[in-house]
């Protein structure tokens, strides 16, 4: 079937998919789900990280028994159950085990600094907390208690917080000696231990009463202001959305054993990655780091026959790694997954026979690809293209079309007038797959009249519904996936003694990718320190919200309007020039 667009007109014109959405054999509501997968798949590995593996059967009895323990605990539908961890087993056995009963799961990025964990943790409600003691340098035990000054005073299990209101229990997996924290799963079992009455058929008619109405997790991304927003999405239009994309427009095969260091507390993790993989019973394997070395040894002792990423330069470092070339090769074969190839006596066949049965490993040019887009607010993407459709010739690097149940019209930025084909315009979505709300605001703060939501992003749709992208409004800085709120980082820099102004902007870096990149200029009789300027930043700030470079700049360079205020438009050029000019910026920490 193809990815074909119809568009209707009269007061407006509206795109939609020509197709309709293959949906899901069971309810909609993610208990009815996991009974599925796990009879379906049964033994197969659903998600491995070194020694720590679960199958899919596991991951439906092991939520289960973690389940039982949050309930025990008092832990109940609509409740705010905070999950953070890394990927890993137990992040998708925590994040199942809590939505099964209702809970609403809130992902919090495992690269949050104590303000924004502070900010999100008090914003979002959150009432129960699951997470790991540590995960590479950081410390969770210790961010958690400069977020919140009066928890290491608290007692375990009774919590009253002054910062976080409605925080009452945090459980820990791993070592800790804190007296307001317990160890998550020996806490949590023990609990269902004492209470027998709450067994496998009380949690089945638990889950029965969860509904495809019903809220099943909260994601933050920054939005137009320096704070995260919280996006709340349910359970039938995640469930619905991501089995559709993946049985028809994510190109995978049977076997699969998917790399992917894709972050599932972003939705392009958690929605078009982890749950794409458990509806078509594939294996997600989570890698230590992204080198060529470790993905060698992946394919060689984990049978590794895929990859999902969206980050272009380090797929394309792939192809030229040592530790892989000459002997395996990465293709891309949709625009976020890349299948392995191996080198043969013949030529290259890809590593997963499925694959290699059905096509040659053949490169395909990049701007063939259809952009996957989305955000957020649209459980991913809500624009792309079928399988392994190319886009036709004339429309390099375009978004594809919209998805089945997608509606999409542009109107005037300044007038709001609707806008035919080729017109640019500010994009609006309604989609099956759109958000139930934004927590903490009304519905009529967030949705226009009739029903659609305006994305902010600036796009022109031809006639056959092919969307082109032209900017954001605003000056929202997206980095991998990642929204980057300038006036976050500004206030975060002027912060500094020795800093009299900043601005922080988009630069694209020499492989194509967006830089994070901020000007400084300083008091008079101050240094000046990058490296020392940086250091502070990560201590404020999540690492992909670092500038890679800082440059300082006198009040003569800085673009200035007649008003006073800084042009970052032409900011963006000034810096872009001067990182032409020099060699790769230093490499800033991974997620």
């Amino acid at each position: 079937m193809v990815n074909g667009a119809v568009m209707t007109t009269g007061a407006e014109t509206v795109w939609r998919s020509a197709n309709q959405p293959r949906l899901p054999p069971y309810t909609s509501a993610l208990p009815a789900m996991l009974e599925t997968i796990a009879e379906k798949y049964a033994s197969r590995e659903a998600i491995v990280r070194g020694d720590d593996r679960v199958t899919y059967r596991e991951l439906q009895r092991q939520s289960a028994e973690l389940a039982k323990g949050l309930l025990a605990r008092g832990v109940s539908k609509g409740m705010r159950v905070g999950l953070l961890m890394p990927n890993s087993p137990r992040f998708a056995v925590a994040f199942m085990a809590a939505a099964r009963i209702g809970a609403v799961v809130a992902p919090l990025s495992t690269l949050y600094q104590a303000p924004e964990l502070a900010w999100v943790l008090n914003n979002a409600d959150i009432d129960v907390l699951l997470i790991s003691a540590r995960f590479l340098r950081h410390d969770y035990l210790a961010r958690l208690e400069e977020a919140f000054p009066s928890l290491a005073k608290q007692a375990a299990g009774r919590l009253v917080l002054p910062e976080a209101p409605f925080l009452r229990q945090i459980f820990v997996w791993g070592d800790c000696n804190r007296s307001w924290a317990e160890p998550g799963p020996a806490a949590l079992a023990a609990a269902a231990a004492a209470r027998p009455e709450i067994d496998d058929a009380f949690l089945h008619r638990v889950g029965v009463n969860i509904t495809p109405a019903d809220a099943l997790c909260m994601i933050h991304t920054s939005g137009s202001t320096a704070n995260p927003k919280g996006v709340v999405h349910g359970h039938g239009p995640l469930i619905r959305h991501t089995y559709k994309v993946a049985t028809e427009y994510w190109s995978t095969d049977e076997g699969d054993r998917i790399v992917t260091s894709r972050p599932w507390f972003w939705v392009a993790g958690l929605s078009a990655t982890l749950f794409h993989a458990l509806h078509l019973g594939l294996c997600l394997i989570v890698p230590e780091d992204n080198s060529g070395s470790t993905l060698r040894g992946l394919i060689e002792t984990e049978g590794a026959t895929a990859i999902c990423s969206n980050e272009e330069s380090w797929l394309r470092s792939l192809r030229t790694d040592p530790h892989l070339a000459p002997d395996y090769d990465v293709i891309r074969i949709v625009l976020d997954v890349a299948g392995i190839a191996r080198r043969t006596a013949d030529g290259w066949a890809y590593v997963n026979p499925a694959r290699a049965a059905r096509i040659q490993p053949v490169a395909v040019h990049d701007d063939r690809l259809p952009r996957i887009y989305g955000m957020t607010e649209t459980c991913g993407a809500h624009t792309g293209g079928m399988g392994e459709e190319l886009l036709p010739p004339d429309r390099p690097r375009g978004l594809g079309r919209p998805f089945p149940t997608t509606e999409l019209k542009v109107v005037d930025v300044t007038s709001r007038t609707p806008l035919g084909p080729g017109h640019e315009g500010e994009l609006l979505v309604r989609a099956d797959c759109l958000m139930l709300g934004m927590y903490k605001r009304e519905p009529k703060d967030v949705f226009l009249p009739d029903g659609f939501y305006a994305t902010g992003d600036v796009v022109s749709i031809d006639e056959q519904g092919y969307v082109s992208f032209s900017h954001r409004i605003g000056e929202m800085i997206k980095v991998h996936g990642a929204n980057v709120a300038p006036l976050e980082v500004e206030a975060a820099l002027q912060a500094a003694e020795a800093v009299q102004r900043c601005a922080v902007v988009g630069v694209e870096g020499p492989d194509g990718e967006t830089l994070v990149v901020a000007a400084v200029e300083v008091w008079p009789g101050h240094a000046f320190d990058e490296a020392k300027m940086r250091e502070e930043l990560k201590r404020k700030l999540s690492s992909y919200k670092v500038p890679r470079r800082i440059f300082l700049l006198t009040a003569e360079e800085i673009p200035m309007t007649g008003s006073g205020k800084i042009q970052k438009k032409a900011l963006a050029e000034v810096l872009h020039r001067k990182i032409a000019g020099e060699c790769e910026p230093p490499a800033g920490e991974t997620a």
